[in-house]
């Protein structure tokens, strides 16, 4: 009887350790999960600051606007489509609702803007307007890219050449200063010691990981990037969705435009430039297909800490602007040359 019960105690053991044992597999078998560690005992072993409360502070909220760009990105590219303009969207949509915030205040005889610049008014309706001109410009995309069947790339490079001329425009080349508490607040402001704004990214990123892997939104997208036609022959409105994750796109722009000025106290037209290389190469080197229908929130998450750990060493170790842009070129190559690698099958 002892050699039945001690079968049945080894087999319980083996049945509840199994899916802990698919667990820990399936973490080892991330490739980006060991370039992780292998980015942070790199920065333990060559930079004493990397680790510094100030420096993980900063790298934190990195994460969190960097974050929100590909997290847009990721949706737009798992479609098959892609998104230049959302470095171009995250400084217009500021820059767009300070000078709407004026001409508002115009109507009522309240100052909005003081001299020099300087924008007085609430934060609220600030915010409110940026997410709206944000959502606004992605919708044009959407509506250009599925209605007025303009090829992605030639639809968003026009919007982010447009949208940065008016934000030329509408600054005359100077930088619009924010003097808000509340406005402030927001770039400064901590929960539990995470940087609210890393806060709203992750919460982000937990909803997108639910509505791709859990709903059937995810697998609409997912169907749209994996297989056109057929997604069509399924009854998918296959315009409308693209339509949907562009306008998702240019509202994780906006929210990134928030985080971004919220910190600096201003905004300015030549911000951000590049922005959207970095967006594409984080979501790129998490895994997410060029071509479409493969990807996930998580691997964007990861390829985001990748990205803002890698850029931070490099600052620290002394290395150029010019040069960082040529890293992060060639990483971009790349990490797209290791996707086609592996989707091949070669493991």
């Amino acid at each position: 009887m002892s050699s039945v019960s001690d079968t049945e105690r080894g087999a319980a053991r083996r049945f509840v350790s199994l899916p802990v044992r698919q667990t820990v597999r399936a973490v080892i078998a991330q490739p980006l999960i060991w370039l992780l560690a292998g980015l942070l005992a790199l920065a333990y072993f060559t930079s004493e600051y990397f680790f510094s409360s100030a420096n993980l502070d900063t790298l934190m909220r990195d994460i969190a606007v960097f974050g929100f760009l590909a997290m847009g990105m990721t949706l737009v590219l798992l479609t098959g489509r892609i998104d230049l303009s959302v470095a171009a969207v995250m400084i217009f949509s500021v820059i767009g609702a300070i000078q709407l915030m004026s001409l508002i205040g115009s109507l009522f005889d309240v100052r909005m803007i003081a001299r020099g610049g300087t924008y007085v008014g609430p934060a609220l309706p600030l915010i409110g307007l940026t997410l709206l001109l944000g959502a606004l410009a992605g919708l044009v995309n959407g509506v250009g890219v599925a209605y007025g069947r303009v090829a992605p790339f030639v639809m968003t490079l026009v919007t982010l050449s447009a949208l940065r001329g008016l934000s030329y425009t509408l600054t005359n080349g100077h930088a619009f200063y924010v003097r808000s508490d509340a406005y402030q607040w927001l770039g400064e402001a901590h929960l539990l010691g995470i940087p609210l704004g890393t806060v709203a990214y992750l919460a982000l990123f937990l909803a997108l990981a639910w509505l791709l892997h859990m709903h059937v939104i995810g697998k609409r997208i997912y169907a749209i990037g994996g297989d056109e036609k057929t997604a069509r022959f399924a009854g998918i409105n296959v315009r409308g969705w693209i339509v949907l994750v562009y306008v998702a796109s240019g509202l994780c722009a906006a929210c990134a435009g928030v985080l971004f000025t919220s910190r600096l106290m201003s905004v300015d037209a030549p911000l951000a430039n590049g922005y959207e290389l970095n967006a594409i190469a984080i979501a790129v080197l998490g895994g997410t297909s060029l071509a479409g229908g493969y990807g996930s929130p998580f691997r964007t998450l990861c390829g985001g800490l990748i990205f803002a750990i890698g850029l931070s060493l490099l600052n620290m170790w002394g290395v150029g602007a010019w040069y960082q842009n040529l890293i992060v070129g060639g990483v971009l190559i790349a990490a797209v040359a290791l996707v086609q690698w592996l989707r091949r099958g070669v493991r």
